[in-house]
């Protein structure tokens, strides 16, 4: 039976580099009800005893928190512009467009109608997700391509509070990020491969078959080193609980290792054998019925909890009617998470030395509206080629990064409704792993994640506060009576821009600062410059840039037409080209964290002479940063520049008067204003046409305040 059969026929069957400081984390303000470290803690990473990862299924970020308060979702107004001058939210769909829509807001069906709009939205088909069309929903970065390739609707529905009460719940109480990413265009086979190893081997030095694209990795003894091969090797102890019914999502089976343990795929049981008994075995199952999967499962962890026998490293994998994949209803989900959370809090101690990593494999063919950092072509381990043909793509593509995806991290260490956004993805588990394991003495180390992720994902630590622990499980929502699985398709009932939650979170240090400049004309492109620099920088800043005026071009001129990728390592600079249209250009620059610039004007005008060179500290990067533009008139006639304010900081405009080949600086403290934020964008008086906008958060290596 292929992987993918054997996916679906599981799911009928459920209806019925290691030199940071210990630490890991910058201290920071914790929480307002921070307890005191107990005895015999150590103030940092090795605090932690326990870790327990959960990967659920298929759900993006805007499809889940797009509404949530204090994240980049909804509310986001650092957003590219789609081919033709739409915003990304107004989705091309035929001849009209369409913004995400609340999936329990349904009037319509296609098809029966449920007993109510809200058991639509739980139980509602999902889209398609493979390998072709998440290329073809990115569609070389301008993420215009979600209804045509996931056909139709349904790819822009979304959940809110109201759907997902208990998610939002572990949101509020514990840390989010924003900013993790699945790491394959592709469905959910690759990205647990990525989860349990750091790659789908897309350079083949593991032989010629590439991961890329399928249900699972079932019947492929893939050849290279798990994760958790890593982990015994350090003598770290780990363990996969499952059931029998497990959806094909235990990815370890996936290996040769244990692939040839596995009597389903062929393989000959050994109980003894460390990498059956922890890796392919299946807890007891005594619970029958729709809760069996996740009682059985959770019943074997505590179990293991009140024994003193919890590994260091767990993975736990359930089945359809509990992983949250649609047409599974979210609350099915938190059925079983609320049990895993009671399951280690049968022990207190337990349960406040655990760190629970809740993550989800892939967007499904869920909507999300923030373009994921791509490589330049030629990164190795990065590309695949002759996987789109059809579609006229002869170039290699990327692997990925894919969209986003939730993730929570609950522990005390993460308590108290923070938000990380820093870039990361599904080899950042592993990187955090590393970190760990390294932090107490026993490194196990991947040798398979690449050079460009190691640069441009993090690890994870710095999203913990290793000084104000929160010990104890918070109050969290009743999860209700469990849902049958009964599939409906609801219909937009609506067609206006979705609104966020007001307000903030905390959010925790980036370890990066992106800027990025206009410096001039060569030939038919402008010149950018990038840098990626400040005392704290230990990470790469990944920028994209995109060309405004050009049409929609054909998949057949990837990469040259589409936006162009750099990736700028830490405390260090760059230089970029954004093509002219003629004389004319409108340049959009993205980076991390909703930096943005937007260039526009025309060299055959005045603004030809003008610059803004944006700053943030005066020479050597060191102290408290601002911003500061210099603002250059090389042409003949004095220019007066306008500097306004969009959000963040009030004020009215102002504006700067610069004679003939001279410069002058405006500057503005948005550390002291406005929690670092920046929104500001420079206008002139000789040229209508020019404009320079400019967006971004000045980081200090400290807690901050989210977008």
């Amino acid at each position: 039976m292929s992987e993918l059969s054997r996916r679906e026929f599981l799911g009928t069957a459920a209806a019925a580099a290691v030199t940071a400081s210990l630490s890991g984390a910058v201290a920071g303000s914790g929480a307002a009800e921070a307890a005191p470290r107990k005895p015999g803690c150590h103030g940092d990473l090795r605090d932690i005893k326990h870790v327990v990862v959960v990967m659920q299924e298929n759900r993006s970020f805007d499809h889940y928190f797009g509404s949530l308060r204090g994240v980049r979702g909804f509310g986001d107004r650092s957003t590219i512009q789609l081919p033709g001058g739409k915003t990304v939210w107004e989705q091309p769909a035929g001849e009209a467009t369409q913004y995400p829509w609340r999936l329990s807001g349904a009037e319509e069906w296609g098809g029966e109608a449920p007993p109510s709009p809200e058991l639509g939205a739980a139980n509602y088909g999902g889209t398609s997700h493979g390998w072709a069309d998440q290329h073809g929903a990115w569609y070389g970065g301008l993420m215009n391509g979600w209804y045509a390739a996931k056909g139709g609707p349904t790819t822009l529905g979304y959940l809110d509070r109201r759907d997902l009460p208990f998610h939002y719940a572990l949101a509020d109480a514990y840390t989010i990020g924003d900013a993790y990413h699945c790491s394959v265009l592709s469905a959910t086979g690759p990205n647990r491969t990525y989860l349990w190893s750091g790659t789908i081997n897309a350079d083949q030095k593991h032989g010629d078959f590439i991961a890329y694209s399928g249900g699972d990795e079932l019947g492929r003894f893939l050849p290279w080193r798990s994760y958790a091969e890593q982990l015994q090797a350090a003598g770290v102890t780990w363990r996969v609980y499952q059931c029998e019914d497990d959806y094909g999502d235990n990815g370890l089976e996936y290996f040769d290792t244990f692939a040839r343990l596995d009597p389903a795929q062929g393989g000959t049981a050994a109980p003894g054998n460390v990498y059956y008994d922890n890796g392919v075995r299946n807890v007891p199952e005594p619970v029958t019925g729709l809760a069996g999967n996740a009682d059985n499962i959770n019943n074997a962890i505590r179990s293991d909890v009140l024994a003193g026998n919890l590994p260091r490293v767990s993975w736990v994998v359930n089945n359809q009617f509990f992983s949250e994949h649609p047409v599974t209803a979210p609350s099915n989900g938190a059925y079983f998470l609320r049990g895993l959370l009671e399951a280690l809090n049968a022990d207190t101690e337990v349960f406040d030395s655990t760190l629970v990593i809740l993550n989800y494999d892939e967007n499904d063919g869920q909507f999300d509206h923030v373009p994921p950092p791509a490589p330049a072509p030629g990164e190795p381990d990065e590309f695949v080629a002759g996987t789109l043909d059809a579609y006229g793509i002869t170039a290699p593509v990327p692997v990925g990064l894919g969209f986003r995806v939730p993730l929570l991290l609950i522990s005390p260490w993460t308590r108290g409704g923070w938000v990380t956004s820093e870039v990361s993805d599904h080899t950042s588990v592993i990187q955090f792993l590393e970190k760990w394991t390294a932090a107490f003495g026993r490194p196990a180390i991947s040798p398979n994640i690449s050079t460009w992720r190691r640069r441009v994902c993090g690890d994870l630590t710095a999203a913990f506060d290793f000084s104000a622990p929160v010990y104890g499980m918070p109050p969290l929502p009743r999860t209700g009576a469990l849902v049958p699985e009964v599939e409906y398709d609801p219909l937009p009932g609506d067609n206006a821009m979705p609104v966020q939650e007001g307000g903030t979170k905390r959010s925790r240090p980036l370890p990066y600062q992106p800027n990025a400049n206009l410096i001039g004309f060569t030939g038919s492109t402008a010149r950018l410059a990038f840098s990626n620099d400040a005392p704290f920088v230990s990470k790469a800043s990944h920028f994209a840039v995109y060309d405004n005026l050009a049409g929609l071009p054909a998949p057949a001129d990837y990469p040259a037409a589409f936006p162009g990728q750099y990736t700028v390592g830490a405390r260090r600079t760059a230089t970029g080209d954004g093509p002219l249209n003629g004389t004319a250009y409108d340049l959009t620059v993205i980076g991390p964290n909703r930096f943005l610039r937007r260039f526009a004007g025309d060299t055959a005008s005045a603004g030809r002479d003008l610059r803004v060179a944006a700053s943030y500290y005066e020479g050597r990067p060191a102290g408290t940063p601002k911003l500061r533009l210099t603002l250059h008139n090389d042409s003949a006639a004095p220019v007066t520049f306008t500097v306004a304010h969009n959000h963040y900081i009030t004020g009215r405009p102002q504006t700067v008067r610069v004679a003939p080949h001279s410069a002058r600086t405006w500057s503005a403290d948005p550390i002291e204003q406005s929690h670092g934020w920046y929104d500001v964008t420079v206008t002139a008086d000789r040229d209508a046409g020019w404009s320079q906008r400019l967006v971004g958060h000045l980081e200090t290596g400290k807690p901050s305040i989210s977008g």
